[in-house]
């Protein structure tokens, strides 16, 4: 019987299709597995960057949603697409099995991938030049509020 996890909407059961939500699992302890599967949410699934870390063998599940980074990363180079429907899963899990090496391989890339590609750096340089290239759009000029903040990144240690 599948289980269906809690999201950040998740308000009573009726959100998990009538069924209690599935255990959770902290992210540091799907690194335990060989082959992660990564199924779109609501939204795009914010995990995906992370599973790569894990230097297991990503499977990704449709691309209806989609973050920044996404057409970067290659099917069959950083990860092996799965159709939406899953009715390609059972092959390409024997696939992944008999060709080990090839397997490893294309986990190796996605996570340097990841490594080399999303640093806080590479992600706020996108989000730098997003907004440029947005601001251009406005009509008005904006102003800042002398009562408003500034936020500033400071790092903290993440599970993985």
């Amino acid at each position: 019987m599948p289980e269906y996890t809690k999201n950040q909407a998740w308000k009573s059961e009726k959100d998990t299709l009538g069924r209690p939500p599935a255990k959770e699992i902290p992210l540091v302890d799907h690194c335990k597995y060989k082959y992660l599967f990564n199924f779109r949410g609501v939204a795009a699934s914010f995990r995906f960057k992370h599973l790569f870390l894990c230097g297991s063998l990503v499977f990704h599940v449709g691309d209806e949603w989609q973050e920044f980074f996404y057409p970067q990363l290659k099917p069959w180079v950083h990860y092996i697409p799965v159709q939406q429907d899953l009715s390609d899963v059972r092959g390409l899990l024997q696939f992944a099995k008999e060709n080990d090496s090839l397997a490893q391989a294309i986990a190796t890339r996605g996570k340097e991938f990841i490594i080399n590609h999303l640093r806080m750096q590479d992600v706020s340089c996108y989000w730098e030049k997003l907004l440029t290239e947005y601001s251009r759009l406005l009509t008005y000029k904006p102003k800042r509020r002398k009562n408003y903040n500034e936020v500033v990144h400071r790092p903290t240690k993440t599970e993985l």
